[in-house]
């Protein structure tokens, strides 16, 4: 086996393990809550007014008599089978209901790490190239002020210009039958309206970016080999993209890696600004509610994903500099 491959298996192997502690904290913390699905089952149904033999039979058709590890053990065993309970608030399977909203807010979370990607790359380059001169200067304001303002005040301000004054987009996006428009509509959706949220949601990943590229070009950039290339008549792009940018991608990686991980989980808020239907506003409506299936359900999927993002950085790295594998 090559040494990218077993250095793939281990990864993964790590990856499991931090998926399997991290569902245990998630269990945990539920367990922590005041009630459990049975009060929530009950609604505003006194206990006393069922009798003491309803109630533990109810409970013993849940499982939540059994000891908190065998609790988490049937739980997790249904996870890996597929089956994530139950909603006590809408009657119907977790899985299929979060696949939907993820569905969703996949819509956002893609186009926004793109986003955050391109920006992030191109301008943190363009601003180390131009090191000191005006335009680094102004990007380097900008990537400032932009870490300095909260996703919940940019989407306020998108409503606000792009809702209230021009009506170009919806105040309320939740209200949109847009799951049921053909592909190509939903593609014209996604850029006269859907670009505003994703925006949002990498405004402040684009500055993060920014500033890591840059810092790590002008280090590469002063290096001996880069200028060992710039003296033997090696073109300026090809030194900047195929020299200086190969190394200088390595802690870019790390921070896109974890932006990426900060996008997924910054759906929630730009979700609950933009009233947009996705995994995020699930989540808040679960908690809501006290909806523990549901709850358990839409934190896994997003440590999840936000672990996952990780992975392929740990991956990246070791395609961009192989020596990181051993």
């Amino acid at each position: 086996m090559s040494g990218l491959g077993l250095f793939i298996i281990k990864r993964m192997g790590t990856t499991v393990i931090l998926l399997v502690i991290i569902s245990m904290f998630i269990f945990g913390i539920i367990q922590l809550m005041p009630g459990d699905a049975v009060d929530m089952m009950l609604g505003g149904i006194t206990l006393d007014s069922l009798g003491e033999d309803t109630v533990e039979s109810l409970r013993t058709e849940l499982g939540l008599n059994l000891p908190v590890y065998q609790q988490y053990y049937n739980w997790i065993k249904g996870v890996v089978q597929g089956d994530m309970g139950t909603s006590l608030i809408m009657k119907a399977p977790v899985g299929p209901i979060i696949l939907s909203r993820l569905k969703s807010s996949l819509l956002l979370a893609v186009p926004a790490s793109l986003i955050m990607v391109f920006f992030g790359l191109t301008l943190g380059v363009w601003s180390a190239v131009k090191e000191n001169s005006l335009i680094d200067h102004i990007i380097s304001f900008a990537t400032l002020s932009m870490i300095s303002v909260p996703a919940f005040l940019v989407g306020s301000i998108f409503i606000y210009f792009f809702s209230v004054k021009l009506n170009w987009i919806p105040a309320a996006f939740n209200a949109l039958p847009y799951e049921d428009f053909p592909f190509w509509k939903k593609i014209g959706f996604f850029f006269t309206v859907l670009i505003f949220p994703s925006l949002t949601l990498s405004f402040e990943s684009v500055a993060y970016v920014v500033r890591q590229t840059r810092a790590s070009m002008i280090e590469e950039l002063k290096t001996n080999y880069v200028r060992t290339a710039v003296l033997k008549g090696v073109r300026p792009k090809r030194v900047i993209i195929f020299h200086a940018l190969r190394n200088a991608l390595l802690p870019a990686i790390t921070v896109i890696a974890f932006n990426i991980g900060y996008i997924l989980a910054g759906v929630v808020i730009v979700e609950a600004v933009f009233s947009y239907p996705g995994i995020g506003n699930l989540m808040i409506m679960a908690i809501n509610n006290r909806d523990i299936p549901l709850i358990l359900g839409t934190m896994l999927v997003i440590a999840g994903a936000y672990v996952m993002a990780n992975f392929i950085a740990d991956i990246l790295y070791s395609v961009v500099n192989p020596r990181i594998r051993y």
